[in-house]
């Protein structure tokens, strides 16, 4: 039984992401506690792109793990008694309900929290809201169970953390082992490693070497933490549809490092860069619509900081993601998927971030990125289920406070006619690019044809139509109107009809009008209309979303505004 402890790690030779990503957390703890000139430190003897070698003594893995759990008092208040508790104290607060004020009572106790100083370090908004996410994630995910937080506690009552004892011991006594040939695995719980159960359905335990379990204390602290959110409808006469948000859950973005030197580096760059701005008590940049988002959110900082530090490297191959959720008094893991640092993704999605803000719209996008389709393969599965207002605009009937659908999607489409016009004409570009053509001819058509029925049922031409002093068009609340009619009209219509039904309504109708198109493009559209008329669909129904919408004039901004 030594005094001191070097453990020796190898990136490759970690088995989980989990370890991997503890071993990097690790590094960030010790850097953290230099920082704040908290000792004995453990010594790092060598660091490498895929190695270290740190070396314990008891006095400075005790330091570690009373940095890691410590914990503070504070009161909170609450709405219901705590079950077998008194409270500290109960207060009266007013709330409004219904419209109305109401008096209600607060419970009042005393309820200890996670620190988390080693974060604090790196976070530009100290005790603000990063930290508490990361708590919150903590007492509904990792240590849900009230029994898994006496770790906290007992730091909160002052008293030096017991599992650094334990650790010592069962690692230094590994070591021994080892030596000798011998080596007798070590369990470890769900609190530190996502998943782990005692024993799983086939009857086969999780545990590991102790000197590995030691690094699952410390993943968190090198992970990304994120808040999905859902939305549901509300229809009412007055108001038309009205949408509510909920967060769900967790996603826990948990990296696998490919160079242990240039991830620190990278991970405490992006710490401290860490936007501040906020959504209610959520950080804006941890909300998001889909777990994927936040994997690509969480390689996306990676790469930025590869592209603005020249000496940044490729520090991370994978990213390893849990949405996981507490219902009642279980956790339960929705889902979970790994997605790989590819170049080509992420530069698309850098240049979607910017201007995607629709949830059901980023649902179709980032998931046909992701699995390598076209931009609007499976958007049947969005638009064929939510109600018409969500897809083709109406004034006072589609929600006002929610991202309009077919704003990004003309985004996308603009993004498109802007990458042709760059790469330029001839035959090479014309094949290469034969669905982005496609996808424009079916803009312009459908453009072409809502504009004419809308003149036609307004009686207003809008090449006459005023503008604003920064050039914006100015439409007529009549023209207006016909528009939004013309293409909830069509957007029903199409949604409803397949096969040969769908084509001869397109020709029939969006044909009507006068269109302008060359041989080529007459050609290509009739061809795909035969061959793939539900693509045809799609392309229309989204093409009719993005026209359904015209911006309001914008008031002008007084002096000092």
């Amino acid at each position: 039984m030594s005094d001191t402890l070097v453990l020796t790690y190898n990136l490759f030779d970690l088995p989980t992401a989990q370890h991997k990503a503890g071993l990097a957390g690790l590094l960030i703890m010790i850097e953290s506690m230099k920082r704040r000139e908290i000792g004995p430190l453990p010594v790092i003897q060598e660091k490498s792109d895929y190695s270290a070698k740190i070396s314990f003594t008891k006095e400075s893995m005790q330091a570690v793990f009373d940095d890691l759990f410590d914990a503070e008092w504070i009161e909170v208040k609450v709405g219901n008694k705590w079950q077998g508790k008194k409270p500290k104290r109960i207060e009266e607060t007013v709330v409004v309900r219904d419209g109305k004020n109401k008096k209600e009572k607060r419970f009042i106790y005393d309820a200890f929290q996670p620190k988390g100083l080693f974060l604090q370090t790196f976070y530009p908004d100290d005790n603000g809201a990063w930290i508490q996410i990361w708590r919150d994630m903590l007492w509904n995910v990792l240590r849900a169970q009230p029994k898994t937080r006496d770790v906290y506690e007992e730091r909160a009552k002052n008293k030096q953390s017991s599992l650094s004892k334990k650790a010592f011991d069962s690692i230094s006594s590994t070591l021994g082992k080892s030596s000798k040939g011998k080596f007798i695995p070590e369990g470890f719980a769900g609190s530190v490693y996502i998943g782990a159960q005692n024993v799983n359905a086939e009857k086969v335990s999780f545990s590991g070497d102790p000197i590995n379990n030691f690094l699952l204390h410390f993943w968190h602290i090198a992970s990304f933490i994120y808040m999905p959110r859902s939305f549901s409808l509300k229809r009412s006469i007055e108001k038309g549809i009205s949408v509510k948000w909920e967060n769900y859950g967790y996603v826990l973005a948990i990296p696998e490092p490919s160079d242990l030197e240039g991830f620190i580096e990278d991970t405490l760059d992006i710490l401290e860069g860490l936007r501040t701005d906020t959504v209610g008590k959520r950080p804006k940049d941890a909300i998001i619509d889909l777990m994927e988002e936040g994997g690509l959110e969480y390689l996306y900082q990676f790469s930025k900081c590869k592209f603005e530090n020249s000496a940044a490297t490729d520090s991370i191959n994978a990213v390893d993601l849990y949405h996981i959720e507490k219902r009642g008094n279980n956790v339960r893991m929705l889902s979970s998927e790994r997605l790989i640092a590819d170049s080509a993704v992420l530069k698309e999605y850098e240049r979607m971030r910017r201007t995607i803000f629709n949830p059901l719209f980023k649902k179709i996008y980032l998931r046909n990125l992701l699995l390598n389709n076209r931009w609007y393969d499976c958007s049947d599965d969005v638009v064929g289920v939510y109600p018409c207002e969500l897809f083709s605009y109406r004034t006072g009937r589609s929600p006002v406070r929610f991202p309009f659908f077919g704003r990004d999607v003309k985004k996308k489409f603009r993004a498109i006619i802007e990458d042709l016009k760059r790469m330029g004409g001839g035959e090479k570009m014309k094949e290469e690019n034969r669905d982005n053509q496609l996808s424009v001819r079916i803009y312009d058509l459908i453009k072409q044809y809502v504009r004419m029925k809308a003149q036609s049922k307004s009686g207003l031409d809008f090449r006459g139509f005023e503008k604003d002093n920064k050039g914006r068009t100015i439409y007529p609340k009549q023209y207006r109107e016909a528009l939004e009619k013309v293409c909830s009209d069509a957007f029903l219509s199409m949604r409803g009809r397949r096969d040969q039904d769908f084509v001869e309504y397109f020709t029939g109708t969006i044909c009507s009008v006068p269109q302008y198109c060359s041989k080529d493009d007459f050609i290509l559209v009739s061809q795909l209309l035969i061959d793939h008329w539900e693509r045809v669909k799609t392309l229309s129904m989204l093409a009719i979303s993005a026209h359904s919408y015209l911006p309001l004039p914008q008031p002008e901004k007084q002096e000092g505004e």
